[in-house]
């Protein structure tokens, strides 16, 4: 579970970064981010009921979850980060995902140096 200051909770927050962030897709994940005022990066988790039921959406919640926990040390701070997993996200390897997650925060510049894990 990520820290409560690195928690996207409110739906007003989910809207600012939907409306106001910039936007970067991949096969099985598209990323949303924009600044905020806060000192904290936060992040927030979008799996719908097109990935499956209950039990496959919170699996592909904890894998998204573990991947980006890895990486908060590594990303810019006063960001808000809205990760959207694709239908497809559970037929991806781990590894894959993990590749997909960090060239897609590469691509929206989000890494405080160029090296990532």
């Amino acid at each position: 579970m990520l820290k409560r200051e690195n928690r996207l909770k409110k739906r007003y927050q989910y809207s600012y970064v939907y409306r106001a962030g910039k936007k970067a897709s991949g096969n099985a994940l598209t990323l949303y981010a924009s600044t905020s005022k806060t000192k904290f990066i936060k992040v927030g988790f979008c799996v719908t009921k097109k990935v499956g039921k209950a039990t496959r959406r919170n699996l592909a919640r904890r894998r998204l979850r573990e991947i980006i926990k890895k990486q908060l040390p590594n990303l810019k701070q006063n960001y808000n980060i809205i990760i959207v997993a694709k239908d497809n996200i559970l037929s991806v390897t781990f590894a894959d995902l993990q590749a997909e997650l960090i060239t897609l925060l590469e691509k929206l510049g989000l890494f405080e140096n160029e090296k990532s894990n």
